[in-house]
């Protein structure tokens, strides 16, 4: 009877100790799915105009406190296999988004693409080729695909890395308002 007793809890201390380690791993898993914080523009941050060169060697400037929109930055590299991947989902955004709401902006990280390639992958969206090596490090552009949310004066709202699932670009809508118009069109 004593042993039985023994063999019982020691049984119950083991499937408390298996339970804690599900949960453990379950916490681990989703931490590590994530990109490390420091690898993306932390939310509330304040950032700098955003800076550089486009396709055709002309200087271009985001700025921020000017216009009352927010601003949401899609980064991405040409020979990236996720951007590849994330196009789709980029490319259904593009015209969906309230221009009166949100300034779409790209920025190729890798300076390589070409004007043809930007013709295709963004139509009318401006992108910034040459990007400030400032703005490479204060917009934490360590990362392809991200797309960034800004808000009107300048602060990081949120960031998406990696592809986006459906629900992300659900909730990119929400938060840049959805275009009422069919044509799209930037203003």
């Amino acid at each position: 009877m004593k042993w039985n007793l023994v063999l019982a809890l020691s049984c119950l201390l083991l499937l408390g100790m298996n339970v804690a380690l599900v949960r453990q791993n379950k916490a681990l898993k989703t931490r590590i799915s994530q990109p490390p914080p420091a690898m993306e523009a932390p939310v509330g941050t304040q950032m700098p105009d955003l800076k550089g060169m486009d396709v055709r060697g002309n200087r271009f400037t985001v700025t921020y406190g000017e216009d009352p929109r927010k601003v949401l930055v899609f980064v991405f590299s040409p020979a990236c296999g996720f951007c590849s991947d994330n196009w789709p989902k980029w490319s259904r955004l593009f015209p969906e988004l309230d221009r009166n709401a949100v300034r779409p902006v790209g920025v190729d990280v890798s300076s390589s693409a070409t004007a043809d390639y930007i013709a295709q992958q963004f139509g009318a969206v401006p992108v910034v080729t040459q990007i400030d090596p400032r703005d490479v490090v204060d917009y934490h552009l360590r990362l392809t695909p991200q797309t960034i949310l800004i808000d009107q004066k300048g602060k990081v709202e949120k960031v998406w890395s990696g592809v986006l699932e459906d629900s992300d670009v659900a909730e990119i809508k929400d938060r840049t308002g959805r275009n009422t118009s069919s044509s799209g069109t930037l203003h």
